[in-house]
C-alpha cells in the first residue's frame, strides 16, 4: 500500500483556544503554536455537544447526538444515590462504523493510546473507560504518577477531583505523568516498522481537571501576573444563566 497515508489523531481533553496561536497574551504554548503554524487553524469550529461522552461519541461515529442518543456523562457515584453509567452508542447504533473502525476495514493498523471515547477523569485513568472495542486492534491505557499521587491534589470540593477546581504542582518529570507515558507509547508505535499504513489515535487527559503538571509549568505563571476576566453587567444578563453561575 505505498500510496496510502498514515494518520495521527491527537485529542486533548478540555483544551480550548486560550493558546498563543489564537492570540492569548499570557498562555505559553510553543509546541501547539508550531503545529498550528504548519497546519490549518480553524476560527469557527464547534463541538456537537457541551459534554464529553456525547461529543466524543459524535465525532468518532460521525453521527449527531440525537442519533447516537448519548446526551449525558456518568454521574459521580460518590455524590449521587442515583448513579447510572452513561449508555454506550452501540446500544442504539449496534452496526455503526466508527472512524477508526473504517480504517481497520481498509487494512490499516489501528491503535489507541489514552482517552478517545469517554473516561471519567481522573477516576478511570488506567482503564479502558467507556471504550469501543470494535474501533481498535491495539490499545494502551497508561496510568502515571498523577494517578498514583491523586491524594495530594488540592480540591475545592473534598473527595472530588474531576468535576471541580483542583490542582497539583507535581514533583518529577513530564515522562512520569500519564500524558508523558501516553506520548512515549505513541512515539514507540510511530517508530515501529510494519507492512501496512497506520491510524494512531492519541488522547491526552489534560488539561481536564485536576490540573496536574510538574511544578516547572506552574512557575511559568506567577500569581501576580494572572489577570482575571472582568464580568460586566451585560455579561451577567446574558443567557443561559447557568453559563455564568461561577461568575456570581
Amino acid at each position: 500500500m505505498p500510496n496510502r497515508r498514515n494518520v495521527l489523531l491527537v485529542v486533548a481533553d478540555d483544551l480550548n483556544c486560550d493558546l498563543g496561536c489564537y492570540g492569548h497574551s499570557s498562555v505559553q504554548s510553543p509546541n501547539i503554536d508550531k503545529l498550528a503554524a504548519r497546519g490549518v487553524r480553524f476560527e469557527r469550529a464547534y463541538c456537537q455537544f457541551p459534554l464529553c461522552s456525547p461529543s466524543r461519541s459524535s465525532f468518532l461515529t460521525g453521527r449527531r447526538p440525537n442519533v447516537t442518543q448519548i446526551r449525558t456523562n456518568p454521574r459521580s457515584g460518590q455524590f449521587s444515590t442515583d448513579y447510572r453509567p452513561t449508555p454506550h452508542f452501540r446500544e442504539f447504533l449496534p452496526d455503526t462504523i466508527t472512524l477508526p473502525q473504517l480504517f481497520r476495514q481498509q487494512g490499516y493498523f489501528v491503535a489507541r493510546v489514552g482517552k478517545l471515547y469517554h473516561y471519567g477523569v481522573p477516576g478511570e485513568i488506567g482503564t479502558s473507560g467507556l471504550d469501543d472495542a470494535a474501533s481498535w486492534e491495539y490499545v494502551v491505557n497508561p496510568a502515571g504518577r498523577d494517578k498514583a499521587e491523586e491524594n495530594q491534589v488540592f480540591t475545592l470540593t473534598p473527595g472530588s477531583y474531576g468535576a471541580t477546581l483542583s490542582w497539583l504542582a507535581a514533583e518529577g518529570e513530564d515522562s512520569e505523568q500519564t500524558d508523558g507515558l501516553s506520548a512515549t507509547a505513541a512515539i514507540g508505535l510511530l517508530e515501529q516498522k510494519r507492512d501496512r499504513p497506520f491510524f494512531l489515535a492519541v488522547g491526552f487527559y489534560r488539561p481536564h481537571t485536576p490540573y496536574v503538571a510538574p511544578k516547572k509549568y506552574f512557575d511559568l505563571y506567577p500569581l501576580d501576573n494572572i489577570v482575571l476576566p472582568v464580568i460586566s453587567t451585560d455579561d451577567r444578563l446574558r443567557k443561559p444563566e447557568a453559563a455564568y453561575e461561577s461568575a456570581k
